[in-house]
């Protein structure tokens, strides 16, 4: 049993990751298939796994990482084809390069010839490698990850390149490996194969999983089957095609993708109405799977840090000094309809409207002495008939509020002069703080 959790690899600060938190497990029994085009992270998943590349995340074989495992070629088996067309080195012959391998893994000899046999090289065993073919070498590859009589594979886009024979044959091969009793792990990039051979589907792009499901699942909603129908009158066919039901889609410019009628049907009608057709093939088409939105941002160790957009939304607002912007009265009144407390209503601990914290809070009300707008509330020199600073010109201090209307009030509004908003307390004092009174 393989079990992969949060493998990611960012090979440059401030690029996409090459994988993000890929997390899933694969079972005894089972063909788990990667999925994915070129570039999705398929091969980078499995050099984490085996600890080839440096990155976040753990992969843990039957409990154990790869550097725990105490003889891993005895229990993981793994083809990594890392660009190399051929299994050695071309002059040598296929039985004494594989017997080479089993030295060094610590098996006899008579376990390569038996796995040349099983991987039917054993008529070719004394040829040079420099004359096999593709299949040959990548069959000799699977042989080689095998001496070791692992119980788990981990096989890199085995049968990329191969002839339809070839591939046919590695898939009953891996097939039976699994009916055995075996772990299979295999990438690809084709989505008809991977329906056809795997038990469970994982498809990657741009290094995120986009789904896990099974193979049945993965027919049913992902593969779309379709006849290419090709020839110089397709739109007088495709009238006709449109008449019986079909869909009909344009392919190219002298082609059409007809669904929802067998390919037998549409034959015999173009040959009822004189219809020269050029090609009638069956095909197989991946449907797109929406892609999620997750936005990131690389921070000074070059690790990726997601954010929700909902998360980063619901974000109070900073000012660039680092100070929590303060919500107007307007804004106040606006955030009391989805919930807050209105204006004039007595909070609980005396909890202020702006900002929510004793710390943030202390630094919008201002020292002791202070009001919003940082000036002083008592008495100024230079102000005639003892005029305090917040006090308009005109303003008879008969007017201003005496003590009993203070306490009567239930909050108390702060005007700030110029484009400042005003700020609205609550009329409970907050925690740790004095409440100050202009004298």
């Amino acid at each position: 049993m393989i079990q992969i959790t949060g493998l990611t690899k960012v090979y440059r600060r401030g690029r996409p990751p090459a994988l993000l938190d890929l997390t899933f497990d694969t079972r005894p029994g089972v063909v788990t298939a990667l999925l994915g085009a070129e570039g999705a992270g398929k091969t980078t998943a499995l050099r984490l796994m085996v600890e080839l590349e440096r990155g976040t995340g753990i992969t843990l074989f039957d409990g154990r990482t790869y550097r725990r495992l105490r003889r891993p070629e005895r229990e993981v088996g793994v083809m990594l084809p890392g660009g190399r067309p051929l299994a050695g080195h071309p002059g040598r012959r296929a039985h004494s390069h594989l017997r080479m391998l089993a030295g060094a893994v610590g098996v006899s000899s008579a376990r390569a010839d038996v796995l040349l046999d099983q991987t039917r090289l054993a008529a070719v065993s004394s040829h040079r490698l420099r004359s096999f073919s593709p299949g040959m070498h990548r069959r000799l590859a699977l042989a080689a990850a095998l001496l070791g009589s692992p119980h788990t594979l981990l096989l890199d886009a085995p049968t990329e390149g191969l002839s339809p024979r070839n591939v046919e044959w590695f898939h009953s091969f891996l097939r039976s490996f699994a009916v055995s009793g075996g772990t299979v792990l295999v990438t690809t990039r084709n989505p008809q194969e991977a329906s056809v051979l795997a038990d469970r589907v994982i498809t990657l792009d741009q290094g995120r999983l986009l789904a896990d499901q099974t193979a049945m699942e993965f027919r049913r909603t992902r593969l779309h089957p379709e006849v290419s129908v090709r020839g110089p009158q397709m739109a007088r066919l495709a009238d006709l095609l449109a008449g019986q039901g079909a869909q009909v889609r344009r392919d190219g410019g002298a082609g059409i993708a007809v669904s929802g009628i067998d390919r037998t049907e549409i034959g015999e009608l173009a040959y009822q109405n004189g219809i020269l057709l050029h090609e009638l093939s069956d095909r197989v088409v991946e449907q797109p799977v929406p892609r999620p939105n997750l936005p990131f941002a690389p921070g000074r160790s070059g690790r990726v840090r997601l954010q929700p957009a909902a998360r980063a939304a619901a974000k109070p607002a900073v000012h660039p000094a680092g100070q929590p912007v303060a919500r107007s009265a307007a804004q106040s009144e606006g955030a009391s309809t989805s919930g807050a407390l209105p204006v004039g209503t007595p909070a609980t601990g005396g909890e202020l409207v702006g900002p929510r914290s004793t710390a943030s809070a202390q630094s919008v009300i201002g020292r002791p002495g202070q009001s919003a707008g940082g000036r002083a509330l008592g008495r100024q020199p230079g102000r005639a008939g003892g005029q305090s600073a917040d006090q308009p010109a005109g303003r008879s201090s008969a007017d201003r509020p005496t003590q009993a209307d203070r306490s009567a009030s239930p909050s108390v509004s702060v005007p700030t002069p110029g484009p400042e908003p005003e700020l609205t307390l609550l009329s409970q004092p907050l925690p740790g703080l004095d409440h100050h009174r202009s004298e």
